[in-house]
């Protein structure tokens, strides 16, 4: 059951790290999630018995051997570094890739020195314990020092998704100590007890380290939900303000799947729908207005709805005072100030406008306007 559950947690770590790369190629904090959880999954996958056996089969037992080794190394400096770069401490960069060549080039020559048999997936070669320690205090170091910086992360970003992430990742680094520590123990004390928990652990690992890694996936997953949804919304607006304003749509762009292109998306959505209000505000006057904010008094006692309410009537008047072919005129108001401070708030405003846009209160108020007749 353990050998299961440890292919379920390497597994899921190699599921999250395909589908993170496309947002980690955008994005620096999710790029640093995204290889931390790669290099772990690597050197996981290395230590796998199913997945050396044939790497001895084809290599020489020496190279692979020592390689998978300088492997896992590798992995606890670049680990560090990009944590390092993380909490923007640049300076303690050179050190930790100077200790991984320190070590690495000890334990080379440790192990040529000690001219063991070619080892295979079973048997391990015969060298000095020194090499086992080298290893061991290296990884248990290495792994409580990305605990702290990882926990000291976790308290730096401001997206919550991103934080609870890294909080994840640091209970994943503190459970990858462990194995280390166990080993550390067996070769002091010589029992083989220290190894039994080691297999359960690396489970665990992989699991933490695959939820951590998810949930910035699973906040884009609700982001996109959320554009998409908007897009669909705003589309019964966007459709009647474009059809008599066409100009201001854009030039049709290859659709995306990822959570940026559904972004740009809306982002288009909303600067034609505005460009849109730009062109319509020449056609409405100051009658129109008025009588579109007196229409709005009436009807819905709530104030703080009107001023959409109202952006919705003065649209219906202009649009239908387009289609009619009347004079554009100066605009003295501003009628249509962005009122929000950046696109979510803005999108929250106009979606506002596009529900009362379809809604009775705006079809009450259309009866009162003169007519598009078939000739205009």
């Amino acid at each position: 059951m353990t050998a299961v559950l440890q292919v379920v947690g390497l597994g899921s770590m190699w599921v999250v790290v395909a589908l993170l790369l496309p947002q980690a190629l955008g994005d620096a904090k999710r790029r640093m999630l995204w290889a931390v959880v790669l290099l772990f999954a690597i050197e996981l996958t290395l230590y796998r018995p199913e997945v050396q056996a044939p790497l001895y089969d084809v290599i020489n037992g020496h190279v692979v051997f020592v390689a998978v080794h300088l492997v896992s190394v590798g992995k606890g400096v670049g680990v560090l570094y990009l944590l390092l770069v993380l909490v923007q401490r640049p300076r303690f960069r050179l050190p930790v890739a100077a200790s991984g060549v320190a070590v690495s080039a000890a334990m080379i020559a440790i192990y040529a020195a000690a001219r063991p048999e070619p080892a295979t997936v079973d048997i391990p070669p015969e060298i000095p314990l020194v090499y086992w320690h080298i290893l061991a205090v290296f990884h248990t170091v290495a792994h409580l020092l990305a605990v702290g910086l990882c926990w000291h992360a976790s308290r730096l970003v401001a997206p919550r998704a991103m934080r609870i992430s890294l909080m994840a990742l640091t209970g994943g680094l503190l459970l990858a100590c462990l194995p280390w520590a166990f080993n550390l123990g067996w070769l002091l004390s010589d029992d083989t007890a220290w190894l039994a928990p080691i297999g359960p652990i690396d489970t665990v690992t992989g699991l933490f380290f695959a939820f951590g890694a998810a949930l910035p996936l699973a906040a884009s997953v609700r982001r996109a939900v959320r554009h998409d949804r908007a897009i669909r919304q705003l589309e019964p607006l966007w459709r009647e303000l474009t059809s008599v304003v066409p100009d201001v749509v854009f030039e049709a762009v290859r659709p995306g799947l990822g959570t940026r292109q559904r972004r740009l998306r809306l982002y288009r959505r909303v600067v034609e729908v505005r460009d849109a209000m730009l062109v319509l505000r020449e056609y409405v006057t100051a009658d129109d207005l008025r009588g579109a904010q007196e229409h709005v008094a009436a009807e819905l006692p709530d104030e703080h709805r009107r001023e959409a309410a109202a952006t919705a009537c003065w649209l219906a008047a202009a649009v239908a005072a387009k289609s009619r072919g009347d004079a554009p005129m100066v605009q003295q108001e501003d009628l249509t100030s962005a009122p929000g401070d950046d696109l979510d708030e803005e999108v929250t405003q106009l979606l506002e406008v596009a529900q009362w846009y379809r809604s009775s209160l705006v079809s009450r108020y259309r009866t009162g306007l003169p007519p598009v007749t078939a000739s205009q």
